[in-house]
C-alpha cells in the first residue's frame, strides 16, 4: 500500500481580509470562475504528481520535493489578488514563483541550496508563450464549461466585457486575466511585463 494523498493546511493570520476601494476592484479583477471555485474549494483534488528532476552529482540533495504547477497556481489564485506578494520560504525549483508569474502576483522565493537556486532561476526565465498557454487553457476550460450549459442556463449568464464571454455569476464580470508580454532578468531579479 502506498501513501497516495498529501494534505494542504490553510492558516490565516488575523481576521478575514476586507477589500475596500481600489483593493476591491483589484480583487474583482483577480477573481476566479464559478466552476473553478467549485473544483478548487472542494475537499479533494485529483492532480497527477510530478517527477523529481534533479541530477544528483553529490553537491546537492537527492530530491527537490517538486509538486505539480496546478497546486500553487490554484492556491495563489484562491488566496491572493493581483499585485499581492507571495512568500515561498522553501522555493526549490521555483514552481510557486512560476504560478505567481502566471497569475500576475509578485513573489519571493528563498532557497538555501545554491545548485537548486540555479535551476530555479533558469526555470523562471521560461518563455512567456509557455505560461500564456496555461492562461489560454484556463480560459478554454471556462468557455467549454459555458458551452456545456443548457440554453436556458446560458441565457441567465452575465457577460464579462473585458474578455467578451459569458460568465455564470456577477462576481466574474470584472475578471481580467492578463497574459505575459515578456520575462526579464534585471539586477538578478525576475521581472514580468503583462500585455
Amino acid at each position: 500500500m502506498t501513501y497516495e494523498h498529501e494534505y494542504i493546511l490553510i492558516f490565516r493570520k488575523g481576521g478575514k481580509r476586507i477589500f475596500k476601494g481600489n483593493e476591491k476592484k483589484t480583487r474583482q479583477k483577480s477573481a476566479f470562475f464559478w466552476e473553478e471555485r467549485n473544483a478548487w474549494f472542494s475537499d479533494l483534488w485529483e492532480i497527477k504528481g510530478t517527477t523529481q528532476i534533479l541530477q544528483n552529482n553529490g553537491t546537492t540533495r537527492k530530491r527537490n520535493a517538486s509538486f505539480p504547477f496546478e497546486v500553487p497556481y490554484r492556491l495563489v489564485n484562491m488566496y491572493s489578488s493581483e499585485g499581492d506578494t507571495v512568500l515561498d520560504p522553501f522555493c526549490g525549483i521555483g514552481t510557486t514563483n512560476l504560478a505567481c508569474m502566471t497569475a500576475n502576483r509578485n513573489s519571493i522565493g528563498v532557497e538555501i541550496d545554491p545548485e537548486i537556486t540555479k535551476i530555479a532561476k533558469a526555470n523562471l526565465l521560461v518563455s512567456p508563450y509557455v505560461l500564456n498557454k496555461i492562461i489560454d487553457s484556463r480560459i478554454d476550460a471556462h468557455l467549454s464549461f459555458i458551452k456545456s450549459l443548457t440554453e436556458e442556463k446560458r441565457c441567465k449568464c452575465y457577460i464579462n466585457d473585458i474578455h467578451r464571454f459569458a460568465v455564470k455569476t456577477r462576481q466574474e464580470m470584472e475578471i481580467h486575466i492578463e497574459k505575459l508580454a515578456d520575462i526579464l532578468m534585471v539586477n538578478d531579479l525576475i521581472e514580468c511585463h503583462y500585455q
